[in-house]
């Protein structure tokens, strides 16, 4: 849990080499062995992480943009960008 608290003021960035082409309101990112197709809120997420923007921000939009809890929408962000950092697709 220590790990997440310390990532709400950190800033999440897109690791360099990952391929990223924007579909309509989709990314599909990846490299030569796997793709993964990001939609949704998820592509919200994806799109709001400019390397200037901490994950509490990131939260607080997707909170505004579909009218949900902060607080459940900051669980919901740092899921996602951790099994985004799994996969070597962000970093903090």
């Amino acid at each position: 849990m220590d790990e997440v608290v310390e990532r709400s003021e950190s800033v999440p960035r897109r690791v360099l080499g990952i391929r990223i082409r924007r579909v309509k309101d989709e990314f599909l990112v990846g490299d030569e062995d796997h793709a993964l197709l990001i939609a949704d809120s998820a592509a919200f997420i994806f799109a709001s992480l400019d390397g200037r923007t901490s994950t509490r921000q990131v939260a607080r939009l997707v909170a505004q943009e579909y009218g949900v809890d902060e607080e459940e929408a900051w669980a919901d962000v740092v899921e996602f960008l951790g099994g985004l950092a799994d996969q070597g697709i962000v970093e903090w």
